[in-house]
């Protein structure tokens, strides 16, 4: 958040009053230094939460300003109870936010499978993301003209081609490390974890969704699917 608070509203009309630049008003606070002087005061009023060094210029503002410490300590509390406003809001934003991508996913939702690995992060997440992301790497599609009770096999059956061999004998998935199991996909709130071989070992009540890598070029996000296939990975 970068606003106008009520402590910067405060510092800049006294500073009109008193006629104090930043510098001025930075060396009442007890820096020397110019550049650290109008800096302090910059953060003062740049609009962001409080750090612990401008927090410590506080105690001695009110003699910098010629104002009773009553007022400055009104402007931080009406400040802090704006920031946390702000963060409420932001976190409805995100909450609805969530909410529309969960229900898109689960209107566009197909069975499929997960690949589970030792790596839920990929180890070069820009290069895992130009060349497709999870989607290229961890899930498997399904034929869904064939019956459910073909997933495992339709997994397991996918995975040389989503893995490579290791030399102990294990399976591994680029950009992920080592294949520990599958996740079979079965709807939004049934999922079903065996191991490699196909054999259950979980039943789950959701499905398993991996991370994504997000990719921004000075705009929206673009998925990583999108990208890969414009620069001919895919």
């Amino acid at each position: 958040m970068t606003r106008p608070t009520p402590l910067a509203d405060l510092i800049r009309s006294r500073m009109q009053d008193l006629g104090l630049t930043d510098e001025a008003l930075g060396r009442r606070l007890g820096y020397t230094n110019p550049a650290k002087a109008a800096g302090r005061v910059h953060a003062l009023c740049n609009g962001l939460p409080l750090s612990a060094k401008s927090r410590f210029a506080l105690w001695s503002l009110p003699e910098a300003l010629e104002i009773s410490p009553a007022l400055v300590l009104q402007a931080v509390a009406d400040t802090e109870q704006l920031f946390a406003e702000c963060e409420r809001e932001a976190e409805a934003e995100r909450r609805l936010a969530q909410e529309a991508e969960d229900a898109a996913w689960r209107a566009s939702f197909r069975p499929h499978a997960v690949i589970q690995t030792e790596n839920t992060v990929p180890t070069q997440i820009c290069i895992c993301g130009f060349t497709g992301g999870a989607g290229r790497w961890l899930i498997i599609s399904f034929d869904l003209t064939r019956p459910p009770l073909t997933y495992v096999q339709q997994a397991v059956d996918a995975l040389p081609k989503k893995t490579m061999a290791c030399s102990d004998g294990g399976r591994a998935v680029m950009f992920f490390g080592k294949a520990l199991g599958l996740i079979i996909n079965h709807s939004p709130d049934a999922a079903l974890r065996c191991d490699l071989k196909g054999n259950p070992l979980e039943v789950l009540g959701r499905a398993y969704r991996p991370g994504e890598v997000r990719l921004s070029f000075g705009g929206p996000p673009l998925s990583p699917t999108a990208v890969s296939r414009v620069l001919g990975l895919q």
